[in-house]
């Protein structure tokens, strides 16, 4: 009873079922989260309750027939309109010689769509390349905080470059104060693919301690043009445009 008491005050979803899936507790915060309020589910099968999940993906059911814990971080659901995402828990354990499994739910909705919406972000800043005349482009460089924006650069920049039919892009360096030595091949790699592309590529604004950082990992950009800053490298292309 004092276990029971508990588990009613959890704030995750809480599912106790027996070996033959039928449902013999849940706590509020259950009910709450699959909006289950008006009606009780003790009693009741889990396949009855949730008819629409394919049998590969019923975690109880499969935990529960392989008598083996399982430990699912993403888990997408729809379920009354909504889609959810969930992190679930499953235990299977013995209680007066009958096999249940206790599973924990916990919503992860609003966390996953925050850290999306951040993702989206992050790979719109990443690149952003700025249309500034025709035919020629600025790249801001960010600096490089997740692993998704290295992917980014490499493969959305060409490819925002080539849907606005850019021929020139700086890449303004005033944002980065310093590179560690993965950021300096892969921005390599990028300058590399734009070239060829047939994209001119010209570097602007690099700081003292950036230059050192490519002369100490022999990086050689060749055929590459640096500029002091900015307005030194846009005047250049469009100087070279006339």
């Amino acid at each position: 009873m004092i276990v029971q008491k508990a588990m009613d005050l959890l704030d995750e979803g809480v599912l106790i079922s027996d070996d033959q899936f039928v449902i013999t507790y849940t706590n509020p915060a259950f009910m709450e989260l699959f909006q289950l309020q008006g009606g009780a589910v003790t009693g009741e099968s889990l396949h009855h309750l949730f008819p629409d999940i394919d049998q590969e993906k019923r975690v109880v059911t499969n935990s529960t027939k392989n008598q083996q814990p399982v430990v699912i971080d993403h888990y997408p659901m729809r379920w009354k309109g909504k889609a959810y995402v969930f992190k679930i828990h499953t235990k299977p354990f013995t209680y007066e010689g009958r096999t249940y499994n206790l599973t924990r739910v916990f919503d992860k909705t609003e966390s996953y769509n925050r850290e999306k919406q951040l993702i989206h972000m992050i790979e719109e800043m990443t690149a952003n390349v700025v249309k500034v005349a025709d035919g020629f482009a600025l790249l801001p460089l960010q600096p490089i905080l997740r692993d998704e924006q290295k992917e980014v650069l490499l493969t959305r920049v060409p490819e925002l470059c080539q849907n606005q039919r850019i021929d020139r892009l700086a890449v303004e360096f005033s944002g980065i104060v310093s590179v560690e030595d993965e950021w300096v091949h892969l921005l390599r790699d990028l300058v590399v693919s734009l070239q060829l592309l047939g994209i001119e590529v010209v570097l602007a604004g690099m700081r003292p301690q950036v230059v050192m950082q490519f002369t100490q990992n022999r990086i050689s950009l060749a055929g590459v043009r640096t500029f002091r800053n900015l307005p030194q490298a846009a005047d250049y292309f469009l100087r070279k445009r006339k």
